[in-house]
């Protein structure tokens, strides 16, 4: 997986939790589970989700 030497990945949440029907943060876009879970999860853990989140900001900005 990911190996960054990193103490503390930074939560992607920007304080506007709506999950929508499939149980993913509209502001965040980490499912419920993700969110519930984040203390518990690794550092490798964080980062793969942070990564898949702003891709799928990303998706979102660019109206796909």
């Amino acid at each position: 997986m990911l190996s960054i030497n990193c103490k503390n990945v930074i939560t992607p949440c920007i304080g506007q939790c709506i999950l929508d029907g499939d149980d993913t943060c509209m502001g965040c876009y980490r499912s419920a589970a993700e969110i519930n879970g984040w203390l518990d999860k690794s550092e490798d853990e964080k980062i793969a989700i942070v990564i898949r989140c702003k891709k799928k900001i990303a998706q979102h900005l660019q109206g796909s």
